[in-house]
C-alpha cells in the first residue's frame, strides 16, 4: 500500500510539471511571435515612410520648376532613379518650352539678340493669316519680284492666292512670296514692317526688332530664341499655321507653265521623324544655320528654337535632341506643378478697305451747264489697320469753283479718314470726265436754257 501510495504520489507531482512546461513553451511562441509581428510592422512602417519620402520628393523637387541646363531626377516605376541630361549642341542661343503651358524646360543665351534669317517668315505669314482671306488674289508688284535669293521665281503681274503665297513663303521659304504678301497686307512693305513691330511689342517681344519681311541680312533686323519660341507658340494656335507648318509636300500651279511647281519642305525634320510638326527654318550669312520645331510625343508637345548653327547637320541634330529633351523633362514634372504662362493676346485687328479707285465721291455744279455736274471719284484705293468695332469718320474737301476746262483725272478735292478719332489716311478726288472751255455758244446756250426754265416757272 506505501508502494502504491508512493507511487500514485509521484504521478500526481508530475502533472504540475507538464502543466508548466507546456506554459513556457506556449510564453515563448507568444513572445516570438509578438516579435515577428513587430518586425514585420516595422518593415511595413519603413517602406511606407520610403514610398512617402519619394513622392514628396517628386512634387517638391526645385529642379522641375527651374529654366536652367541643370539634369533632372525622374522616378521610376521600379522605384529606381535615372538622371536625364540635356543634350551637348552647337547652337549659339537655343531653347525649349512646352508648347501648352510656355514652361521653360532648357535655356542657353535665349534671350541675345541675333540675326534670325528666314524664321521672320514666322510672323509675316501668321500677320497675313490674320488680315487677309486664303482666297484674296495678289498681284506680285515688280519689287517683290527681284527680292531675290530663295524665291517661287516669281514675275512682276503674276496673280496668286493669299493661300499659295503662305505655302511658298513657310514651306519653300520663298523671299518672293512673303514680301508680296508684305505688299498686300500693308499697301506698302515699309508700313507692313511698322505693323511687324507693333506685333512684337504687343506679343512682349522686347528682343525683336523687323526691317523686312523675309529675313535676310539687315542692320537692326534681329530676334532672339526665347522670342521666337513665344512667337511660334503664338502662331500654332491657329489651324491654316499649324497645317502649312507641317506640309512634307506642295504642289504650285504657276501662270503660262505646263507643269506645277512641286517643292518639299525646306525643314528636313518633317517626314523623316514621325512626331515632328513643324515649325520654320532660316540661314544667313550673319544668322548662320536657325530653325525653330516643334513636336508632340505622348500628348506632349513642346517648341524647340537653334539661332546660330555652325552647319545643317547639327542643326537637325541638335533640334531633334532638344525636343526629345523637352518631351521627357516635361513627362517628369507632376501636373500639381505645371503653371501655364497665358498666351500673348496681339491686337484683334481687321483691314478696312475704305474705298478702291474710281468710286464716286461727290458731285460739282459745272459752270454754265444749267443742271450738270461733274463727278469726283476717288483717285486710288485706301486700306487702313484698325481694331474690329472702331468707328471709321470721312471728311470731304471740295474746290470752292470749278474752273473750265477740266482735264479727266484732276485733282479737285480730297477725302480724309480717321478711325477711332485718329487720321489714318486721305486720297485725292479727281474728275471722272473731261468738260471743255467756256465759248460764247457755251454762254448763249447756257443763258437761253435758264430764260426757259424762268419761264416755265412763271407759265
Amino acid at each position: 500500500m506505501m508502494l502504491r501510495a508512493r507511487g500514485v504520489g509521484k504521478l500526481a507531482g508530475a502533472a504540475p510539471m507538464k502543466r508548466q512546461s507546456r506554459l513556457s513553451l506556449g510564453r515563448i511562441a507568444f513572445a516570438a511571435a509578438l516579435v515577428l509581428v513587430i518586425c514585420l510592422l516595422g518593415l511595413s512602417s519603413t517602406a511606407q515612410a520610403t514610398t512617402t519620402t519619394s513622392t514628396l520628393g517628386q512634387t517638391l523637387a526645385p529642379q522641375t520648376l527651374t529654366g536652367s541646363a541643370s539634369s533632372t531626377t525622374i522616378p521610376q516605376s521600379s522605384g529606381t532613379q535615372s538622371t536625364l541630361s540635356p543634350p551637348v549642341i552647337h547652337a549659339k542661343a537655343a531653347i525649349v518650352i512646352d508648347m501648352d503651358t510656355g514652361q521653360i524646360l532648357y535655356s542657353h543665351n535665349a534671350n541675345a539678340r541675333r540675326a534670325m534669317a528666314s524664321t521672320t517668315k514666322i510672323m509675316t505669314t501668321i500677320l497675313t493669316l490674320e488680315t487677309l482671306p486664303l482666297n484674296q488674289v495678289v498681284t506680285v508688284s515688280a519689287r517683290a519680284a527681284k527680292v531675290g535669293e530663295q524665291s517661287l521665281g516669281l514675275k512682276a503681274g503674276e496673280r496668286l492666292t493669299v493661300e499659295q503665297l503662305l505655302y511658298g513663303a513657310l514651306v519653300h521659304s520663298a523671299n518672293d512670296a512673303a514680301f508680296a504678301l508684305a505688299e498686300a497686307c500693308g499697301g506698302t512693305m515699309e508700313a507692313f514692317v511698322k505693323r511687324m513691330n507693333e506685333e512684337a511689342s504687343q506679343l512682349g517681344l522686347s528682343n525683336t526688332h523687323y526691317v523686312n519681311p523675309d529675313g535676310l541680312d539687315a542692320v537692326g533686323h534681329y530676334s532672339s530664341a526665347r522670342d521666337l519660341a513665344t512667337l511660334a507658340r503664338y502662331a500654332m494656335q491657329t489651324p491654316e499655321f499649324r497645317k502649312i507648318v507641317s506640309t512634307v509636300t506642295y504642289s504650285l500651279s504657276l501662270p503660262g507653265q505646263s507643269q506645277p511647281f512641286v517643292f518639299r519642305n525646306v525643314n528636313k525634320l518633317l517626314g523623316s521623324v514621325g512626331w515632328i510638326t513643324g515649325v520654320k527654318t532660316g540661314s544667313t550669312n550673319d544668322a548662320g544655320f536657325c530653325l525653330v520645331a516643334s513636336g508632340t510625343q505622348d500628348g506632349t508637345s513642346v517648341i524647340s528654337v537653334v539661332l546660330g548653327e555652325p552647319s545643317w547637320t547639327p542643326t537637325w541634330a541638335d533640334s531633334k535632341a532638344l525636343l526629345s529633351y523637352g518631351v521627357k523633362k516635361e513627362q517628369a514634372v507632376p501636373a500639381s506643378v505645371q503653371a501655364k504662362t497665358p498666351l500673348p493676346i496681339a491686337p484683334v485687328v481687321q483691314v478696312v478697305y475704305l474705298t478702291q479707285p474710281f468710286v464716286a465721291v461727290a458731285e460739282l455744279p459745272i459752270p454754265y451747264h444749267l443742271g450738270a455736274e461733274l463727278k469726283l471719284v476717288t483717285g486710288g484705293g485706301l486700306q487702313v489697320t484698325a481694331p474690329i468695332g472702331a468707328k471709321v469718320q470721312t471728311a470731304v474737301s471740295l474746290s470752292p469753283t470749278l474752273t473750265l476746262p477740266i482735264r479727266a483725272g484732276q485733282v479737285l478735292g480730297s477725302e480724309q479718314f480717321t478711325v477711332g478719332g485718329k487720321p489714318e489716311g486721305s486720297m485725292e478726288l479727281v474728275a471722272a470726265t473731261s468738260v471743255g472751255k467756256i465759248t460764247l455758244g457755251v454762254k448763249l446756250t447756257y443763258f437761253w436754257h435758264r430764260f426757259i426754265h424762268w419761264l416755265g416757272h412763271v407759265f
